[in-house]
């Protein structure tokens, strides 16, 4: 049906804010006074249309013999060939399902006064000889300022008692109700009583504490056996904030037996009055205004489809709600824009401080200045060890020489008229050292040979050429001294022949051995660049590193 039409002439629909399987929940405004009123209108293409008909009037008697500031005010029933309706007060607040969703401490903020104000509505039904058969949060609405409807008495039936109760009058033919909150008597198809309601009230005190029902299962089956046989937990096993006595009530509320429970929903009202609901008192930590702080929840409920329903049927069923909702959302994205454009200035000032320090810098525009990078320490190269031409072994072409001390003389071994010991410098020749030129000693000729030994190719006694004249090598840093040879120990070599030259032969036994040549020393390689010293500081970070595999 079109929202432009009239029904009867007298109502116009604005907005539609609920939708169900036989009916229709429209915001209307009517006429002649222009107030907002809400209408339950029928659909006219449904099977069970008579069906669904007389339970629509059924509701309609039940709401004009429930008259209760708490309860949502009758206005009038139609049925006509056009259409079938039911006009009643237009309370503009969402559901409490919906608002523990949004925002479970606006709820606990006002827990008191819902419960309250639950319990004095149902007094009033049942003192009507009413039971409501539907109680959960779904059909309590509550506003800002902690008002409440109690709504939907499509399903309330009269309590059956007396004689009519004892011959098992009154039994129902079908299990009608919300799974979730269906008491165990009507699983069972016993007559309601009014203790049923208050089971479901127990259940719909649990959920608003805790978020959650007491009893949840897999499937509708496995759900129906757990309200017969399944104890329920303790509310503050969910929420510890819950008080012992609040648990010890609901625990009675959801007694499986009716006459376990208490006896009345006004015995509920008197404990729930007397008692505290929670430990600690809650606050609301922004401000006492469940609507405007639900805006940013609900603005971020994404759960499923249902619940996007929900939010559009909650938007609709209060037009201040969706205007309030609309400005918040606008005020969200002028702020995020605001705050891009801030992030945006920030980037752009920092960039501009980097350009200017870069070109102080000498650097390009926009780039800053490179680190300045730490070079590899070099291996100072090793001096080489000076070399004797062909080695230390016997080469053809040379002169065989005896050994020779080197490094100074010991104490003692000068001969008459030398440099006294002490007075030569370390490592250095002293003059007159015997067996080289300068320093004649006896047998030897005068040009510092041996008699009767020339060099190859040389007459003997003609000495050696001054160009074959012994040079002492520097003295090698590192290596242990030599012990020097006596003069004594020192034989004459005899001339080459055209055979190999055979060693000389072994010289007399002295106080000290010969020293052995040392062997050569290879020629170090390229020094390579090494690596950076680590800093002390990583090494301690990385042994706190796990092992990667």
């Amino acid at each position: 049906m079109s929202d432009e039409e009239l029904i009867d002439g007298i109502y116009k629909l604005v907005m539609c804010v609920a939708t169900g399987g036989s009916s229709q929940v429209w915001e209307c405004v009517e006429q002649a006074s222009t107030r907002h009123l809400a209408m339950k209108l029928l659909k006219q293409d449904v099977p069970d249309f008579k069906a669904n008909k007389a339970n629509m009037k059924h509701e309609a008697d039940v709401l004009k013999s429930v008259e209760h500031p708490l309860i949502v005010k009758f206005e009038r029933y139609s049925s006509s060939r056009d259409a079938t309706y039911l006009v009643m007060e237009y309370f503009r607040a969402p559901n409490v399902k919906l608002q523990l969703k949004a925002d479970m401490r606006s709820v606990h903020v006002r827990a008191r006064t819902l419960f309250e104000g639950t319990c004095q509505a149902l007094s009033l039904v049942h003192a009507k000889g009413w039971v409501h058969r539907d109680v959960k949060p779904d059909n309590v609405l509550m506003n800002k300022a902690g008002e409440i409807r109690l709504v939907d008495f499509s399903l309330a039936t009269k309590e059956v008692k007396g004689f009519s109760k004892m011959i098992g009058g009154g039994k129902i033919k079908t299990i009608q109700g919300t799974r979730t909150y269906i008491a165990p008597e009507t699983i069972r198809k016993q007559a309601p009583t009014f203790q049923t309601d208050i089971y479901s009230l127990g259940i719909m005190f649990f959920e608003v504490l805790t978020g959650r029902t007491p009893f949840q299962a897999p499937t509708p089956e496995e759900l129906l056996r757990r309200h017969l046989r399944d104890e329920p937990a303790n509310a503050s096993e969910f929420n510890k904030n819950v008080s012992p006595e609040m648990d010890r009530l609901i625990f009675r509320m959801l007694k499986k037996k009716p006459g376990d429970r208490p006896a009345s929903v006004d015995e509920v009202l008197a404990e729930v009055k007397r008692m505290r609901i929670f430990n600690e008192d809650v606050t609301d930590v922004v401000k006492n205004d469940d609507d405007a702080k639900s805006m940013d929840e609900l603005t971020d409920l994404r759960l499923d489809s249902r619940a996007d329903a929900k939010l559009s049927l909650m938007l609709n069923a209060n037009p201040e709600l969706a205007r309030q909702f609309a400005e918040d959302k606008l005020a969200k994205s002028v702020a995020k824009k605001a705050n891009a454009a801030k992030v945006t200035a920030a980037a752009k000032v920092t960039t501009d401080r980097e350009a200017a320090k870069a070109a102080t810098k000498g650097g390009k525009p926009g780039q800053a200045a490179p680190p300045p990078q730490m070079m590899p320490p070099q291996m100072m190269p090793q001096p080489m060890m000076p070399m004797m031409p062909g080695g230390y072994g016997p080469q053809p072409g040379y002169p065989q020489y005896p050994p020779q001390p080197q490094f100074g003389m010991p104490p003692g071994a000068y001969p008459p008229g030398a440099m006294p010991p002490g007075m030569a410098p370390p490592g250095m020749m002293p003059p007159g050292m015997p067996g080289y030129p300068g320093a004649p000693q006896p047998g030897f000729a005068p040009q510092g040979m041996p008699p009767g030994f020339a060099p190859s190719g040389m007459p003997p006694g003609t000495g050696m050429p001054p160009a074959f004249a012994p040079q002492m090598a520097p003295p090698m840093p590192g290596l242990p001294p030599v012990q020097p040879v006596p003069p004594q120990a020192v034989r004459p070599v005899a001339p080459p022949t055209a055979q190999p030259p055979a060693r000389p032969a072994a010289p007399a036994p002295v106080s000290a051995a010969p020293p052995k040549p040392p062997a050569p020393q290879p020629r170090p390689a390229a020094a390579k660049p090494q690596p950076a010293p680590a800093n002390p500081e990583e090494l301690d970070y990385m042994t706190e590193l796990p092992d990667i595999l």
